[in-house]
């Protein structure tokens, strides 16, 4: 496949994603976002495609690629109705995926930087490692 070939498939589906994002936004912004960071990043990477594609590295795409499979997962299941859309309902997801990979304790310094990022109150290290312990135990059933 040619490289504009190539350019214009990653341009459109992270076009996709960006429309996946604009549905499934909140109707009502919450105190800390009038757009949802998911949607930012979104708009971010088929800009940078859209712009840089050409002097991108393959690790840059690959990046790219992997940031929107995680954010398209996430927004399907609220599209599915599956979730509701709030930060610790993505943030559970994002664990869910780092306790399977065998990364607890990845999981747990995440679970602390997003409380404190989203919250503004970071959880002690033995209430961060309860809670990704009971998620653990959820994906074993």
């Amino acid at each position: 496949m040619p490289a504009s070939n190539k350019k214009q498939w990653m341009y459109e589906k992270l076009n996709r994603l960006v429309k996946l994002c604009k549905s499934t936004e909140p109707d009502q912004p919450d105190d800390k976002h009038l757009f949802m960071p998911t949607t930012i990043d979104a708009y971010d990477m088929l800009n940078d495609v859209e712009d840089n594609y050409d002097d991108m590295s393959l690790v840059e795409i690959k990046q790219i690629m992997i940031e929107a499979n995680k954010i398209w997962k996430f927004r399907r299941k609220v599209y599915n109705g599956d979730i509701d859309w709030n930060w610790q309902s993505q943030l559970d997801d994002e664990l869910n995926v780092l306790i399977k990979q065998g990364s607890v304790i990845g999981a747990i310094k995440h679970y602390r930087k997003e409380c404190e990022k989203e919250s503004g109150i970071s959880p002690s290290l033995k209430d961060a490692k309860e809670y990704v312990d009971k998620l653990r135990d959820k994906l074993k059933k």
